[in-house]
């Protein structure tokens, strides 16, 4: 019987009981020694359980105060994977969760028994937010709230591409973790059309009355999922490019795209393609393997990936 069971068992036996029970009876209910059993007490009270000792007899429930546990029990594997989980969500939520957050790893830390309890023992389950782009999103809590209960949202959203502020209503549909990076995609009631939105570039957000603009999931994904990278649009292209053996250890590993895993043409050319409909992110990506990719087709985009790389040579001569 692991600790969870013992404490589950004692509390249902406390609330039953009209007599204290004693150490000695604890341990012949458990089989455990009299160590164990004054663990499985302080794990209920961890919980918020009203023990309290009667003196000789033992101990019981103060009955005065009601007391459930919490409906959910998990075992210890599932614990520690819940502690891991709540440093990914740390990571990811712009902080708005973190309160929320430290109750649940409170509670989850408790069960365990005080095991990764200090701040230093959390620190063995690193997340790095490598590409993260703002640590806090103000915006956050009311456009998730917006995607949750299916309401229109009024939004001033500065676009990095025109570098201007604009006002729109929009519909929420969905909310995209990307390259540690929070997105909305939403129906643009003012440009008539879906549209992706970075959430730290929505300056302002007001939660309107009015039900979303509903779009059926297969439109979303096709608008918004079939092309390279976070740029909406339905693919006009295929990218053909060739990665070096060198780069292919890592190339052939990596998800740069849902059913395109590329193939080996011989033992030092790997091929990868690629749809996509605007390049300026597939192009970013290229240029990170540097000499170690070629752009086959399109000739334009082979064209527009030499024309970075030189004009990156340029600012060294």
């Amino acid at each position: 019987m692991d600790k969870l069971q013992r404490a589950q068992r004692l509390h249902q036996l406390f609330k039953i009981r009209k007599t204290p029970i004693s150490d000695q009876e604890m341990c012949e209910l458990f089989e455990c020694s009299p160590s164990t059993s004054k663990r499985t007490r302080e794990d209920l009270r961890a919980l918020g359980a009203p023990i309290y000792c009667t003196g000789g007899a033992g101990y019981s429930y103060d009955k005065r105060i009601a007391f459930e546990l919490p409906g959910v029990w998990f075992s210890q594997d599932e614990l520690h994977a819940l502690l891991i989980i709540q440093q990914l969500t740390k990571n990811i939520s712009g902080g708005f969760f973190d309160e929320s957050i430290q109750l649940i790893q409170n509670k989850a830390q408790s069960l365990l028994g005080g095991q990764m309890s200090s701040p230093k023992e959390m620190r063995l389950i690193c997340i790095l937010g490598a590409g993260s782009r703002c640590k806090t999103l103000p915006m956050f809590s009311i456009v998730s709230s917006a995607v949750l209960e299916r309401r229109r949202l009024d939004i001033i959203y500065q676009g990095r591409q025109r570098g201007k502020a604009t006002e729109r209503e929009v519909s929420p549909q969905r909310m995209i973790h990307y390259k540690g990076n929070w997105y909305l995609d939403a129906w643009c009631h003012k440009a008539d059309a879906l549209r992706s939105f970075a959430v730290e570039k929505i300056t302002k957000a007001c939660l309107l009355k009015s039900a979303c603009t509903e779009i059926p999931n297969i439109e979303l994904d096709d608008t918004l999922s079939t092309s390279f990278g976070i740029f909406s649009g339905k693919p006009t292209h295929t990218a053909v490019l060739h990665f070096t053996e060198k780069a292919a250890r890592w190339v052939q590993d990596e998800a740069w795209f849902p059913d395109h895993p590329g193939k080996w043409l011989d033992h030092q050319v790997f091929e990868l393609r690629i749809p996509y409909h605007n390049p300026t992110e597939l192009i970013m990506e290229i240029c990170r393997y540097g000499a170690d990719v070629e752009v086959m087709d399109p000739r334009e985009l082979r064209q527009q990936v030499a024309d970075t790389l030189r004009k990156a040579a340029a600012q060294y001569e």
